[in-house]
């Protein structure tokens, strides 16, 4: 497992370099808005909640490159708030537009929970809590996070519900589809980033030069975002749905169903900082399975070989009947499925 830990060598051949942001950078977002948002806790906590969940351990945490470091969901939110900041530039858009595109690009994914999606499906199968209902308590200011985001969004005179409306992908105004469409700023980023995670070259093209060719509707290149939509696929099968990828998610949340008297609701908004702290048993699994599938298999319980564990499968395919004439065409062109099969500890470690 160690030789070829994400067994996604075909990913290695996206040779164009791109940006990403990093928390540790200077953001320079000129909006008010954006500056009030960022200084929060709230969006503050999440440069310690990582962003592709168990898999990030395969990282020690070092290094300046992309390939080196783990990544946290607060990179990403302003990556993401820096595509809409870019794309409201180009289009023109006015200040009241403008505050909210930005606002629910940052705020999108305010209430992941520590270790991300890997350990939300258990944590909403044991306490009902997910990030999306945590988004919408955490921005209208009704969790344990405080009032901070509401009071700033109301401020900036930015409806909350609104906000929320958008990140759920309803039809709030004409720039809904930077949210909804299967091409959206979310996606863009988020893809974009996993590829610089895998491998020394960075990923596919550069998201702002995507976004900017969205901005300017005359320019609907289709090879492009065929492109980019077959990265999508490839970074979903060759590394966060390969077999790596699926023996940190299980084992994590096997653990936690174990050790489920030691959780409790109010965990899915503290930090991956305060889980280490109170399961380090958690974190040493994830070394004994990078050290090896033989020491794996020695060191984990036993009676969690043979239990039952869900997967999804996805897959994500161009409908080639649909031509990308206009930004219409995009959900019709860009289409994925799901298949959700069961397996063991067993299998993926065999």
């Amino acid at each position: 497992m160690k030789e070829n830990a994400f067994g996604a060598p075909e990913l290695m051949s996206m040779t164009t370099d791109t940006w990403t942001m990093r928390s540790d950078e200077e953001p320079f977002f000129r909006d008010g808005v954006v500056q009030a948002l960022i200084a929060t806790k709230p969006m503050q906590r999440l440069g310690r909640i990582g962003f592709l969940g168990a898999i990030d351990y395969v990282r020690k945490g070092s290094g300046a490159s992309p390939d080196r470091r783990r990544h946290n969901r607060l990179e990403h939110s302003l990556g993401v708030a820096k595509l809409a900041e870019r794309y409201s530039d180009l289009v023109g858009m006015t200040q009241k537009d403008r505050n909210l595109v930005l606002a629910a690009a940052l705020l999108h994914d305010i209430g992941h929970g520590p270790l991300s999606h890997t350990l939300e499906p258990v944590f909403e199968e044991k306490f009902g809590i997910n990030h999306h209902k945590a988004s919408r308590d955490i921005i209208r200011g009704e969790s344990m996070l405080g009032a901070e985001i509401r009071t700033v969004l109301q401020e900036f005179s930015v409806d909350p519900e609104q906000v929320i409306a958008l990140i759920d992908g309803e039809n709030v105004n004409q720039y809904s589809f930077l949210f909804s469409s299967p091409l959206n700023l979310d996606t863009l980023e988020g893809i974009t980033r996993c590829r610089a995670f895998v491998g020394p070259r960075a990923a596919f093209g550069s998201p702002i030069t995507l976004v900017e060719r969205m901005a300017e509707n005359s320019k609907f290149l289709q090879n492009d975002y065929d492109a980019f939509w077959q990265l999508k696929h490839n970074v979903y099968n060759l590394f966060i749905n390969a077999r790596l990828g699926r023996v940190f998610d299980t084992v994590a949340q096997t653990y936690m169903r174990a050790q489920i008297d030691s959780f409790s609701k109010d965990d899915f908004l503290k930090t991956e900082v305060d889980l280490k702290r109170g399961h380090k048993q958690l974190f040493a699994m994830f070394r004994k399975i990078i050290d090896g599938t033989k020491r794996a298999r020695d060191e984990l319980p036993t009676e969690w070989m043979e239990i039952c564990v869900e997967i999804k499968d996805r897959n994500f395919f161009i409908a080639h009947d649909f031509s990308l004439s206009d930004p219409a065409c995009i959900n019709e062109r860009y289409r994925q499925s799901k298949e959700v099969r069961t397996t063991t500890l067993d299998d993926l470690l065999s």
